[in-house]
């Protein structure tokens, strides 16, 4: 059983997280084949030898489910109800301070930018209703589908983010595989783990922006207050603990509370598919470095239930692997997270979540 599992985390996470994820400093917007091959990325890879690597994760993949079973997953907690668009209540969150005249708007981006990270383009087999990007137990998600029937929807299936960083302000620039519509109920955000120990600290959240103008509207800032995103293994599922309170503090909310400019958002207005999000470098502080990575929801959208795979078993949230005993997707559908980058400090590669 260890040597399987041993032999399966090294293949795939190789083949399919490594391959997907990356960090360089380079100018705003995708790389040319070139920039690429002198950053020594891994868009070096040809097309035929990307897919090659592909079916061969997805293979290890497959054979590893079918030989396992359930192996490694934690115990069920009941049996979960799949649902097209799954809710819960909200949590009660402290009375924020009223919304006053904004100060300070963020500028323009310009330059090059700081980090950046890529993400499964998911698009390349959405007709066939699978993906290879998928890694539940290690809380990086490429589900973009519906519950069940495997509905593909690219407006939610993050490609690239890049970071970059002034004085004042960091910006977070958000590619997806399609263009924005005009409306939707997906949520995008980004993730800030301040002391590198695979917890997120804060979580940043906007509901789709209308326009290419800067705005607070439906911008969120939440603050896990106790330390329990994660559960017990961050980034690692655990079994499915109901007593976890994720993100449970609401730090800003269309700007309301200590800081009416804290956080800001708008369409790119460069990029049909993408969105901007500022937010003031006060946020971070001044320690000097931390991880971020990003996400995109249009399913249960609670931040007080991250981290969603210690909330659900391998069983319960499915798979998006075809052949797998798991496959489709139920619990955890419409729902896009990436792998970590960093900023401000040099990884020692031993990061949870760290891109490959």
């Amino acid at each position: 059983m260890r040597k399987t599992v041993t032999i399966w985390a090294a293949l795939v996470l190789f083949l399919i997280l490594g391959l997907v994820g990356c960090n360089f400093s380079g100018e705003s917007g995708p790389l040319t084949l070139e920039e690429a091959v002198q950053a020594g990325v891994q868009a070096t890879l040809t097309k035929e030898a990307w897919l090659g690597g592909v079916e061969s994760a997805r293979k290890t993949a497959i054979a590893s489910e079918n030989a396992n079973g359930s192996s490694g997953a934690s115990t069920q907690m009941g049996t979960a109800t799949p649902t097209k668009r799954p809710t819960f209540e909200p949590t009660s969150t402290p009375t924020l301070k009223p919304a006053s005249e904004h100060l300070v708007f963020p500028g323009f981006i310009k330059g090059r930018i700081d980090t950046f990270l890529t993400d499964y383009n998911t698009s390349d087999y959405a007709e066939e209703g699978i993906t290879y990007g998928d890694n539940f137990k290690a809380n990086i998600m490429e589900r973009p589908f519906t519950s069940e029937d495997m509905v593909y929807q690219g407006t939610i299936d993050i490609i690239r983010v890049n970071l970059k960083v002034s004085t004042d302000w960091t910006y977070a620039i958000i590619y997806l595989a399609y263009d924005l519509p005009d409306q939707g109920t997906m949520k995008y955000g980004l993730e800030l783990d301040l002391d590198e120990n695979g917890r997120g600290d804060y979580l940043i959240q906007t509901s789709l922006p209308l326009n290419t103008e800067w705005t607070v509207n439906d911008v969120q800032v939440f603050h896990d207050l106790d330390g329990d995103v994660g559960g017990l293994s961050p980034m690692i599922n655990d079994k499915p603990d109901e007593n976890l309170n994720g993100y449970e503090v609401l730090l800003f909310d269309s700007g309301e509370g200590e800081d009416p400019d804290l956080v800001w958002v708008r369409r790119n207005p460069d990029e049909m598919n993408s969105i901007q999000i500022a937010y003031k470098n006060d946020l971070v502080g001044t320690k000097g470095g931390y991880m971020w990575s990003a996400w995109a929801d249009d399913g249960f959208k609670a931040p007080e239930h991250r981290d969603y795979n210690d909330r659900y078993t391998e069983e319960a949230a499915g798979s998006p692997y075809p052949g797998s005993p798991l496959y489709p997707i139920k619990a955890i559908a419409l729902y896009d997270s990436t792998c970590r980058s960093y900023y401000g400090f040099e990884p020692t590669g031993n990061e949870r979540g760290l891109c490959r």
